[in-house]
């Protein structure tokens, strides 16, 4: 009887002390369980996607200008409807402002470009638009070149992103060409193709707005793929 009673005893020590741990116990419920969560998520996080599978995201749809807008096909075309005209099409949206550039420590933003016919564009990314004069770009031409413009109340720096079209130093394709900025603590960087251009980076100066947009002269450009992501970026 002493040994029965000795037994029982120890058995519910036992079994208290791994209530205690968090066992799962036979009533179906769990007790006091902490699990460690293991997070290897990207080293980057997606902010915002846009596929031009639609116009959700109220890109300019349409003739305005010089030039005509449409999304068909997975691509944002913009078509000069003007030949001679020396004006630039410009569309533009305004993220919300939870994806204020300003106020993260790293991003990126991409997007693909493409001119008709293999056929390099003269053509861009707007970043940080307020307006017509507050806004920055980067650019890329026909003839091998890269412009970054940085430009507040219509003016630009003489020696930061001043927007003089330089060799890009990296070969431009006549299908398909990447654009992508980055920013990494307190410098941005300038990418084409995922090489660097010669220029780049500068230290990171506050936008003036939260439009993000494109930019073009060539009739036929085409946009697709834009992307912005935060978080770490890998060198």
């Amino acid at each position: 009887m002493r040994f029965a009673m000795i037994l029982g005893v120890l058995l519910a020590l036992f079994g208290e002390s791994l209530a205690q741990v968090g066992v799962y116990s036979a009533s179906g419920s769990w007790v006091h369980v902490k699990i460690k969560s293991k997070t290897s998520g990207p080293a980057s996080n997606r902010l915002f996607t846009e596929d031009f599978s639609d116009n959700r995201n109220r890109w300019l749809i349409g003739r305005k200008g010089d030039y005509s807008y449409d999304i068909s096909q997975n691509m944002y075309h913009i078509y000069k409807q003007a030949s001679n005209s020396p004006a630039s099409g410009q569309s533009i949206i305004k993220l919300p402002p939870t994806f204020d550039l300003n106020k993260l420590d790293t991003f990126m933003v991409q997007v693909d470009l493409a001119g008709p016919s293999g056929i390099i564009p003269d053509a861009g990314l707007l970043l940080g638009v307020k307006d017509s004069l507050n806004y920055c770009h980067f650019r890329i031409n026909n003839k091998n070149q890269v412009s970054v413009k940085y430009v507040i109340n219509g003016l630009s720096y003489t020696i930061y992103m001043r927007g003089d079209y330089v060799p890009a130093g990296i070969p431009l394709s006549a299908t398909k060409n990447t654009l992508t900025v980055r920013k990494k603590t307190d410098q941005i960087h300038f990418y084409l193709n995922g090489r660097e251009i010669p220029t780049s980076p500068y230290q990171f100066r506050q936008y003036q707005g939260t439009g993000i947009g494109f930019v073009t002269t060539t009739d036929g450009t085409t946009f697709q793929n834009l992307m912005i992501s935060s978080g770490a970026a890998s060198r």
